[in-house]
């Protein structure tokens, strides 16, 4: 097989450009540049090696030195409020079946309706859901659920609705029963 001819033309050199140091700022010396450096690229590989232009999820502290999410913590515990079955399957329902906001659009005879059960009944179980600050009325036919129970926690969704209730929210916190000691 005949092979391609080459140019009998020999190209020109390259010009070899160099570039001059860049001078170190008065604050920062270079090792202290790759120092930040490296703490970015160990937090793309945090991420799987992706840039994300999120913010980073805020870390919630709880005593004991356990790093969890409040919602995690509140559902391990929720045996704790010793929730009777309706209310129990009433917030089960509510966090299941909210709008952003939080909001369920339902009035207790729907609800009763729904549980095959009178609005009496829906009626105690909610006033337990309030004492609790796990779910309350919030206009007539609609209920809040706590955004804190209901949203995974550190999400876009838990933190828009959080900044849009905080003043409501800082006098429902949710804090589970002091537990008696077993002998």
């Amino acid at each position: 097989m005949a092979q391609a001819r080459r140019s009998a033309a020999v190209p020109e050199p390259r010009k070899v450009v160099r570039l001059s140091p860049v001078p170190d700022s008065p604050n920062r010396g270079p090792e202290d540049q790759s120092h930040s450096l490296l703490k970015a690229l160990e937090r793309i590989s945090r991420n799987g090696g992706t840039i994300h232009a999120d913010p980073p999820l805020k870390r919630y502290a709880f005593p004991g030195g356990k790093h969890l999410s409040l919602s995690t913590e509140i559902h391990e515990n929720l045996w704790r409020f010793d929730l009777p079955p309706m209310a129990r399957n009433l917030l089960d329902l509510m966090a299941a079946t909210h709008d952003e906001d939080g909001l369920i659009q339902a009035t207790q005879q729907s609800l009763g309706k729904h549980f095959n059960c009178h609005h009496s009944k829906i009626n105690r179980a909610m006033k337990v859901l309030d004492t609790h600050n796990f779910a309350w009325k919030h206009r007539q036919g609609q209920y809040r659920v706590n955004p804190i129970y209901a949203y995974r926690w550190g999400s876009r969704k838990q933190h828009a609705l959080i900044s849009r209730i905080a003043d409501e929210l800082k006098n429902r916190p949710i804090e589970p029963p002091l537990s008696e000691t077993r002998n």
